[in-house]
């Protein structure tokens, strides 16, 4: 059953028992409260014949006169409104009416005591009276207007109450498709995004606990709409890093192949020889740069990385010397600082190394390597790496942190590069709470700052 329609049905249900109820009460109070009045009336009829009788008997008593059957019978009773039975020790004296019943079904009352019953189709109410002379007194009133007349209320009222109720459930069945109709909208909603139209909205505005779920659903469809976005930029991120994997092992490895054919089918000359071996060299080692970074950034996704407090100058010490190949010569700015900042002091030398390694890549023979450290929001520490080199084009300077990325591909081979050294250090930067930030101007030189964390200051010993 529908959500609307069961808001019909209780609708109804509720309507009809307070509809009844209420019916109920008004029409049986109106009864009772004529059966009251009619109550008094013919008590007080009741009263008065017996008075009637009373007296005749006080009468007939004092004038020594048999008050039997016989006188009874010229007592001229019958004039009253109701119909009566006068007996005495189970004799008939006197009887009046056209409906009185059985004086069995009277003898259960007791004097001054009424009874309702029914004879022919008939409803009375007989009371009783025990009187002089051991004389008893039943009368009968008919009362079956009332009953009829409540019988013909309770009819008119249940006409009145299915009108009611029908007027009502179409009133109701309209006022139910209107309330839930958002709920449908909403439904229908949730099944077109279960079958993949993630960008769809509800934008229900019902200024009530409905609007509240809408825009509750609103959020969760967003939600999962970054969610799917997001699992399919990884997926295509992943078979992006894996094309350019398979890419760039695919480009020294055929270099290896071809120079070890050379040698191994032909008879070149020592300078071949040694041009050929320096090749394989040279392509051997970009193979194991590159296992190595890859393997480094697998490792920095799988194990968490320990923080201790490492003394900052003594990292750029270590990253500096290690890089000395590659700045062949070029001068590194990098007055010392004294900050102790929270990391693993081997992947904070590889992050610097990387960094200096690129800027010397991009710097002229003469140009110089700045590092400078400044301080940044929530107690950390900024360190910068500034080259003047050639700058990175402002299209690509989002994209140079993804693996395998290479501005100038020929120009990177040349050096020895495979695209993993930012992405790397991105990682890296990432594994220590902190970010990698970069700024460049093409044909004025790069930027590259990573936050770290200060490590907290010792109190010192009093």
């Amino acid at each position: 059953m529908k959500f609307s329609q069961k808001i019909v049905c209780m609708m109804l249900l509720v309507l009809a028992a307070f509809f009844s109820i209420g019916g109920y009460v008004l029409v049986n109070g109106s009864f009772r409260d004529r059966m009251n009045n009619a109550a008094q009336q013919e008590q007080g009829i009741h009263a008065m014949l017996c008075g009637v009788v009373e007296d005749r008997y006080l009468d007939a008593s004092g004038q020594g006169e048999e008050t039997g059957t016989a006188f009874w019978a010229g007592a001229r009773l019958q004039e009253q409104a109701c119909s009566f039975r006068l007996t005495r020790s189970g004799e008939l004296l006197c009887t009046g009416g056209d409906a009185m019943p059985q004086a069995d079904a009277l003898a259960a009352l007791g004097d001054g005591q009424s009874l309702v019953t029914r004879l022919d189709g008939r409803v009375l109410r007989c009371y009783r009276s025990e009187l002089l002379g051991g004389m008893t007194l039943d009368s009968a009133f008919d009362v079956t207007q009332i009953f009829t007349e409540r019988e013909q209320g309770l009819n008119r009222f249940l006409v009145l109450e299915a009108a009611v109720l029908l007027a009502a459930a179409v009133v109701v069945w309209f006022l139910s498709r209107r309330l839930t109709r958002p709920l449908a909208d909403l439904t229908a909603a949730s099944e077109r995004i279960a079958a993949g139209d993630y960008a769809l909205r509800t934008n229900v505005r019902t200024g009530d606990e409905i609007g509240v779920l809408s825009d509750g659903f609103d959020r969760m469809a967003a939600a999962v709409q970054d969610k799917v976005a997001a699992l399919e930029l990884s997926v295509q991120q992943r078979d992006d890093f894996v094309g350019a994997f398979t890419h760039e092992l695919k480009t020294p490895m055929t270099g290896i192949i071809g120079y070890a054919d050379l040698l191994r089918t032909m008879q070149p000359d020592p300078l071949e020889q040694r041009e050929a071996a320096g090749a394989i060299f040279h392509e051997a080692r970009r193979l194991e740069s590159l296992s190595g970074k890859l393997l480094q950034l697998m490792g920095l996704e799988e194990t968490p990385v320990e923080l201790v407090p490492v003394e900052l100058d003594r990292v750029l010490a270590g990253a500096i010397g290690a890089a000395r190949p590659a700045l062949d010569g070029r001068r590194v700015d990098c007055p010392l600082c004294g900050a102790v900042v929270l990391g693993d002091a081997d992947l904070l030398t590889d992050l610097f190394l990387n960094l200096l390694t690129n800027a010397a890549k991009a710097s002229g023979p003469d140009q110089g390597i700045a590092i400078r450290t400044a301080p940044a929001d929530g107690n950390r520490l900024a360190v910068t790496v500034e080259d003047h080199g050639r700058g990175i084009p402002a299209d690509q300077l989002d994209r140079v942190t993804e693996p395998f990325y290479m501005v100038d591909k020929s120009r990177a081979r040349r050096q020895g590069g495979s695209g993993l050294g930012l992405a790397l250090c991105g990682k890296i930067a990432a594994a220590h709470g902190g970010t990698l930030t970069l700024a460049s101007t093409e044909g004025k030189g790069t930027a590259v700052t990573v936050t770290l964390a200060l490590a907290p200051q010792k109190e010192e010993q009093p």
